[in-house]
């Protein structure tokens, strides 16, 4: 088995145990208000102190739902334009199944979120608790993003730059959503998984698309 085709079947085997943890884990939420843990997190996440909040605030505005697909959609029109033609397609096209993924599984589990006799309730929320939405859409866009600059920019200070920045988003998102008491810590890690679970294969589709495009305009 050549270099290539071994790196291939690892990923395929990541993504496959990636998988499998992420429809367990949405078995358990759906059984499950809370899973053993979540409590003693969400109590130790919101007794930090309060002048988090406003970080808190910052991080759940730029991973919405309604705000990850506008800031995709425009980075996608920008990697076209520049000529990144396969990553933006391969953008474009998972920015239409990530909302669509992620309403069929919260509808599926249909987990409540926290209960305010449990939590202390900091922001607002309008759909169904599992995965949390703001984790694993933000996880999406901004893991595609970090993992383009990588692969362009990786050997430049700027380059290395841009992912540490789109890497803190993305740990403290996680964070935020705990903090602000929507969800159980248990929520939190299956948004980092399904967008795992989305982000790879997107990934490896922008690579295949971008050979091919390169393939015909030599």
């Amino acid at each position: 088995m050549g270099p290539d085709r071994r790196r291939l079947a690892l990923l395929v085997a990541a993504w496959v145990v990636v998988f499998g943890a992420a429809v367990a884990l949405s078995i358990g939420a759906a059984a499950r208000d809370r899973l053993p843990g979540d409590q003693a997190v969400m109590d130790a996440v919101q007794g930090l102190p309060g002048w988090l909040e406003p970080i808190a605030e910052g991080v759940r505005a730029v991973t919405a739902t309604e705000v990850v697909l506008v800031v995709g959609v425009a980075a996608a029109a920008v990697l076209w334009f520049t000529g990144h033609r396969g990553h933006a397609a391969g953008l474009a096209a998972s920015l239409v199944v990530l909302p669509l993924l992620q309403a069929g599984i919260k509808d599926v589990v249909d987990r409540p979120r926290p209960d305010p006799a449990l939590v202390d309730i900091r922001a607002g929320f309008s759909s169904p608790s599992f995965p949390s939405g703001h984790v694993m859409s933000g996880t999406y866009l901004y893991g595609y993003l970090l993992a383009f600059a990588l692969l362009r920019w990786g050997r430049e200070a700027a380059g290395r730059g841009v992912a540490a920045a789109l890497a803190v988003v993305i740990l403290l998102n996680g964070f935020a959503n705990v903090y602000e008491g929507v969800h159980w810590p248990s929520d939190v890690v299956g948004g980092y998984l399904w967008a795992a679970v989305l982000l790879v294969p997107a990934l490896a589709g922008a690579r295949v698309l971008k050979s091919r495009t390169e393939t015909i305009g030599t």
